[in-house]
């Protein structure tokens, strides 16, 4: 049987975002959203929430209704200094390795708390007996945070320096259980690397995460992008990043990061928590305002028209 599971640490002073702290229930909201969805779409598969501390209702008893199990497992590993951007982050790979330390599923899915699925794992699952599945963030080698990251394993591994790291982000973890024990043993030894270096990463577990997968491609052991299963989609005001991926791949999660938390996540709680039971799939989109998978009619008419012009006057 396959494990679908999510972390969530509670530490008092300890930053959970790069910004101000959300507060406990915007989390609780998303986790119910993240693993009851995951769940219902994967009834085959056992979901459970690792934590450092009990979960208040009426959370508590949504996991359960949804067959989503608790299990409590300390923080006592990856631990950075409380005012650390993602200092909750780092929470994510203590409970990976404590999964692996404590249970006997054949394949795991660590996801983040605000996503939401919306169809099944069939095909991950057997990619992921192949590889570690991470996914693979749009960025460039010059952007900031991916950047930083290759810069922190310039400290750690000076020779050849400087380095240009794949950022991967930390919404996804997924392997067999051999495959991603030794993937955990890696971010576990890039750990004491830093401790001992005196590092501390301001990029959430997305710098461990990443140099660890550098690694393991160094040593031959796969890695591969999930992309073709998760896709972020920020959907701010500022901030609008998103594809048609949605429906057309279709995508199995969405990742919903930034204001969605307390937006669109919220949506889908209440209706969950209403009903027993998620929205229709256009409804999900609809309230993630994505764009339609279609080309804009009149355009693409006044775009055939002028091709057909310019390829008389070319003839």
């Amino acid at each position: 049987m396959n494990l679908i599971f999510s972390a969530f640490a509670v530490l008092d002073g300890h930053r959970e975002g790069a910004n101000a702290n959300l507060g406990r229930a915007a989390y609780d909201r998303g986790i119910v959203v993240a693993l009851a969805s995951a769940r219902a779409q994967n009834p085959d598969c056992a979901a459970a929430l690792v934590t450092n501390a009990p979960v208040p209702e009426p959370y508590a008893a949504q996991l359960a209704a949804a067959g989503v199990e608790v299990l409590l497992c300390p923080f006592d590993a990856f631990r950075f200094p409380p005012d650390t951007p993602w200092a909750l982050a780092f929470y994510k790979l203590c409970a990976l390795r404590w999964v692996l330390d404590h249970t006997g599923y054949e394949r795991y899915l660590l996801l983040d708390a605000d996503t939401y699925t919306q169809r099944p794992f069939a095909d991950l699952w057997r990619e992921a007996d192949e590889a570690v599945l991470l996914y693979q963030v749009e960025h460039p080698a010059s952007q900031p945070m991916a950047a930083a990251i290759s810069r922190n394993y310039d400290r750690l591994a000076p020779a050849g320096a400087p380095h240009c790291l794949t950022h991967f982000g930390g919404e996804l973890v997924a392997g067999s259980a051999a495959r991603l024990r030794a993937f955990a043993a890696r971010c576990a030894a890039v750990y004491d690397e830093m401790q001992a270096a005196g590092l501390t990463p301001q990029e959430g577990d997305e710098a461990i995460l990443d140099i660890a997968a550098y690694r393991s491609l160094q040593a031959g052991a796969p890695v591969r992008a999930a992309n073709a299963y998760i896709g972020r989609f920020w959907l701010g005001a500022r901030f609008y990043f998103v594809s048609t991926g949605y429906c057309l791949t279709p995508l199995c999660i969405l990742h919903l990061p930034g204001q969605a938390k307390a937006r669109q996540l919220v949506l889908l709680y209440r209706y969950y928590a209403r009903r027993g039971h998620f929205p229709p799939d256009a409804t999900v989109w609809r309230w993630c305002g994505l764009p339609a998978a279609r080309p804009p009619l009149l355009r693409t008419l006044w775009v055939r028209l002028r091709a057909k012009l310019a390829l008389k006057r070319i003839k």
